[in-house]
């Protein structure tokens, strides 16, 4: 697989209709829904354009869960105190806030 860069990471998102953020099973909902739609045996659209967009999905979907998948998580029982201390929402704009795809 070629380097994860942000503007890859960034179309592979907008590929699978994410907007700013998303959880994995958001994104693994979104890939199932996107795949139902194009997949070669069930799409009524031209066959060629259906299979070219599944592999595209599939793509954009291996993508986004290796980046998701493989971004460090802190174990420390400083850091998970204070990570269970605060909201899910401010938990998730201290890890990725800065971050280009769900900041």
């Amino acid at each position: 697989m070629a380097e994860i860069t942000a503007g890859r990471v960034r179309e592979a998102a907008e590929l699978l209709g994410i907007r700013d953020r998303a959880s994995l099973n958001e994104i693994r909902a979104r890939y199932s829904e996107k795949i139902k739609d194009w997949h070669p045996d069930v799409s009524r659209k031209d066959p060629a354009e259906s299979h070219e967009m599944t592999i595209r999905l599939k793509e954009a979907y291996d993508l986004l869960i290796d980046y998701c998948m493989n971004r460090p998580v802190s174990f420390r029982l400083d850091d998970l105190e204070k990570d269970l201390a605060q909201s899910p929402a401010d938990y998730w704009m201290d890890r990725f806030g800065d971050d280009p795809i769900w900041g």
